[in-house]
């Protein structure tokens, strides 16, 4: 058998330097177009954040500067520093006018192996570099975005409806201007900062984007709201009344003088309200809470939605919440026409069932010590007929139940609506005020006696000892 054997010439050391040049060169190219696209896919996710690119001293100048963003107002503006918000990028930018070395770190740092390989291959064909090193920053997105919502309690604004007042002459006129409502659009906000300081670094304030929602009672157009005529009138006697009860009663007919309720609307005294607080300008007066009467912000609030719910019934309004006080309360005779409230609950809801506007104006007489509720609108559509209050039941035991009853008709006399209020009190004596509440057993109770008192009032007892109340 014929064996052949070839034997491969060693190529010459020259010719093994050009291959392991062109190796080299190969792997960097390699490496090169892998790099790049990785490279420009990140570049791709981050353009939409660039600032772009800045020489270090307007930089530096910009990252010390205060900003100031704000809504419509400057005067709300919230104090913004870019160098909290921004990252840094540094780039190897080409420039035939340019000519230096680069800095060592920068070239060997291993997260700019893009970058040196790219001046390697520089290096190869051209022997010389034209490379500076530029910053590029950008707007951090997350981080701004969640600044602008931190700041947008300051901007965000509910539209507030105006208010009217009528005179005897029946002229209305302006009680308080409306207010258009703002709100704060985060995501188109960012971009207005970030465009800002592209386009005009050197302003010191920057506009965010707002957008404005117009009340629904504007005080623009007042012969739209066609409020001319007297509907009904709501009246109680405060005869007895502390100062910081009467205090009380004019602090929350503000909340509701003037006030606009449109067409068909059902509105709910404890919202219309709000919190009643010390914070919310209210005095500690007695109230009745947990089968008690107890001082706390805002006793004689009341008195408002009592003479509210008689104002409704007179002037032909559907009531759709209404409910009586635990006991029968003197400014409130005769019993049956009372409606107690406590923020949020209970509440007293009223109802327009008409196609008109209702202006609720209060009024107060200090020297007869009676308060009113007016409701105006364009014209009186019913006639209202009340019966009652009639005391159905009175026990023994001091508690009490009455029915007033309310018979709405057209002018034509064909009936609209009829309802029927329903009232149910318990005996006064059963929610003591803290200065009738007996501290200790008297002598000639029984333990049993004793018992069941302290069973019924034992924590008014010990707050009362503990001085709280």
């Amino acid at each position: 058998m014929l064996v052949l054997i070839f034997k491969a010439e060693e190529p010459s050391i020259k010719t093994r330097m050009k291959m392991k040049k062109y190796q080299k060169n190969l792997i960097l190219l390699f490496i090169l177009i892998f790099l790049t696209s990785v490279f420009n896919n990140v570049q791709a996710s981050e353009e939409k954040n660039k600032l772009g690119f800045f020489k270090n001293k307007p930089l530096q100048e910009i990252l010390e500067k205060p900003f100031y963003l704000f809504g419509n107002n400057k005067e709300n503006a919230s104090l913004f520093y870019l160098k909290d918000f921004i990252e840094w990028d540094y780039q190897l930018v080409f420039d035939t006018n340019y000519s230096s070395e680069i800095e060592d770190p920068l070239l060997n740092n291993q997260e700019n192996l893009l970058k040196n390989a790219y001046l390697e291959l520089e290096q190869l064909y051209e022997n010389k570099l034209n490379y500076r090193k530029s910053s590029t920053i950008f707007l951090k997105e997350d981080e701004t975005k969640e600044f602008l919502r931190s700041i947008s309690k300051n901007i965000n604004q509910i539209p507030i409806d105006a208010k009217f007042k009528i005179n005897n002459a029946k002229q209305i006129s302006i009680l308080e201007k409306s207010q258009n409502g703002t709100e704060l659009v985060v995501a188109d906000s960012y971009q207005k900062i970030k465009e800002s300081f592209i386009e005009n670094p050197k302003s010191s304030y920057i506009p965010l984007v707002v957008i404005e929602t117009p009340p629904e009672i504007s005080s623009n157009n007042l012969d739209k709201y066609q409020i001319k005529e007297l509907i009904g009138t709501g009246k109680s006697d405060f005869t007895g009344s502390s100062q910081t009860r009467i205090y009380n009663i004019e602090t929350a007919a503000k909340k509701f003088d003037g006030l606009v309720i449109k067409p068909k609307e059902e509105f709910s005294f404890t919202t219309i309200l709000g919190e009643v607080d010390e914070t919310t300008g209210y005095k500690e007066e007695l109230v009745i809470k947990k089968n008690q009467t107890v001082p706390e912000f805002g006793g004689g609030i009341c008195q408002l939605s009592t003479t509210m719910f008689r104002a409704a019934l007179n002037a032909g309004l559907k009531v759709t919440e209404r409910h009586n006080h635990s006991y029968p309360v003197h400014y409130y005779n005769p019993p049956g026409t009372d409606a107690t409230v406590y923020v949020p609950k209970p509440d007293l809801k009223i109802k327009n069932t008409t196609q008109d506007y209702l202006l609720i104006q209060t009024r107060i007489d200090k020297p007869a010590k009676k308060f009113f509720i007016d409701f105006y609108s364009k014209e009186d559509l019913f006639n209202v007929e009340l019966i009652g209050p009639e005391i159905i039941e009175r026990t023994p035991e001091g508690k009490l139940r009455t029915s007033l009853k309310q018979i709405v008709k057209d002018q034509q006399d064909q009936e609209v609506f009829q309802d029927v209020f329903k009232s149910f009190y318990d005996n006064p004596a059963n929610y003591p005020s803290p200065n009738q509440i007996i501290l200790e057993k008297p002598e000639d109770w029984s333990g049993r006696q004793w018992d069941e008192y302290y069973a019924k009032f034992g924590t008014m007892i010990e707050e009362i000892k503990k001085g709280n109340l």
